[in-house]
């Protein structure tokens, strides 16, 4: 974020509930944050179904306020795709995995998760879980009934089903009213994704670090120019592009690290340095499946906030498929946006964390799984949900809030 009068740094102030402010002052290229170190958890009461949500700023006649929401990893194995399928219809439906979250996505002003699978249709190809990903169609109506506006599409899964997957699966995200970006039918004009929502211009970008070892699937052509492979030079285009186009946010969706490892890697932090330094906000990371930490860099006389992984938002990994319960973990992350009408200011006025668990059951008289995606905090009090669960749920809560709190001390 960004402005274009102020130059020097003024003392934050916090507002009444104590948020955290993150100012952002353009002088020439660099870009640098005012801000108090901290984050709001949310604390909605946790004895209703349906959650109770934290509403987004309401815009005045100085200021625009708006709520960008993000999610992690979104997976369709073999055993959700059963779980979706009505055999008396031949159709799926996924639309209840989502029913928890929905009043928080939809509640968004633009909401965004890391689409990793391929809708990819069924004739000649089945649809199948892992290790080669192609969900059906459903999957996108499901997304889309949650309220997320953007998929982020670039990340190792991509290619799964080749040139014509990535072509299907952007086509039928755009057709469903969501974009995309990270992947594309042909070579972009730009491969950075522009929104203005409601006067507040923010610039996605989105970059994989591998493809599974599939690059072999497209020409060198196309895959320079169908998905965005972790590329420092590109990376610098798009922000300068972002710049360019006035963006008031840069916003990174990067899928990268390490499978299941819960502490970001070397290469994670250097990356995430580079891309502050050259301006870049938010940087929103995907991939290792579980949480990782979260902090607010400084770099090059810029700063930004970085969430190195946000676990699995849906998925069949869990416990009982990996012996890793830190698999079942992930996070939405709200963040509060304001921009100053008269100075062109733009801050964020607060980050609020909501962790996310996947419930998954086998209930009585089914032959398949249960899924659905629960904030934590709004169902530990319901009847509906065995005390076993609750005690995972607890164990998942604290660890994503331990997890995402271990940057706070780091510069």
């Amino acid at each position: 974020m960004r402005q274009t009068r102020r130059k020097k740094r003024k003392k934050i102030v916090l507002t009444a509930v104590g948020v955290a402010v993150l100012a952002i002052s353009l002088a020439a290229a660099a870009t640098s944050y005012l801000w108090e170190d901290s984050v709001t958890v949310s604390k909605s009461p946790a004895d209703v179904l349906t959650p109770e949500i934290t509403k987004p700023l309401v815009e005045s006649d100085s200021f625009i306020d708006i709520r960008l929401a993000a999610a992690g990893d979104i997976m369709f194995h073999n055993a959700q795709l059963k779980s979706g399928y009505d055999a008396k219809t031949d159709t799926y439906n996924f639309k209840s995995v989502f029913d928890g979250v929905k009043p928080i996505i939809s509640a968004a002003d633009l909401a965004i998760a890391n689409f990793e699978t391929t809708t990819n249709g069924s004739d000649p190809h089945k649809f199948t879980g892992y290790p080669r990903f192609n969900s059906p169609d459903e999957v996108i109506d499901a997304i889309q009934y949650a309220g997320f506006d953007v998929m982020s599409t670039a990340n190792n899964h991509s290619l799964d089903m080749g040139r014509q997957g990535i072509i299907r699966t952007v086509q039928k995200i755009q057709k469903s009213g969501m974009d995309t970006v990270g992947t594309y039918e042909k070579r972009p004009e730009t491969r950075v994704l522009m929104k203005n929502v409601k006067g507040i211009k923010l610039a996605f970008m989105s970059y994989t670090e591998s493809t599974n070892g599939l690059e072999g699937t497209l020409s060198p052509d196309e895959l320079d120019a169908m998905i965005n492979i972790v590329d420092e030079q590109k990376m610098k285009e798009d922000i300068q592009y972002s710049k360019k186009q006035g963006a008031d946010a840069i916003i990174a969706f990067l899928h990268w690290g390490n499978e299941y490892e819960r502490t970001p890697s070397r290469k994670q932090e250097q990356l995430a340095k580079l891309l502050v330094s050259e301006g870049v906000d938010i940087i929103l990371g995907s991939h290792p499946h579980v949480i990782q930490k979260s902090e607010h860099l400084t770099s090059g006389g810029s700063r930004g906030f970085v969430v190195y992984s946000m676990g699995n938002f849906i998925s069949n990994q869990r416990y009982e498929t990996l012996e890793n319960e830190y698999t079942e973990d992930g996070v939405i992350i709200n963040f509060d946006i304001q921009k100053n009408k008269k100075t062109n200011e733009t801050i964020i006025k607060n980050i609020e964390y909501v962790p996310t668990w996947v419930y998954r059951n086998m209930e009585n008289g089914q032959q398949t799984y249960t899924y659905q995606i629960l904030p934590i905090l709004n169902y530990m009090d319901s009847k509906h949900i065995s005390m076993e669960f609750k005690a995972r749920m607890q164990r998942s809560y604290k660890d994503t809030i331990t997890r995402l709190d271990a940057g706070k001390t780091a510069s």
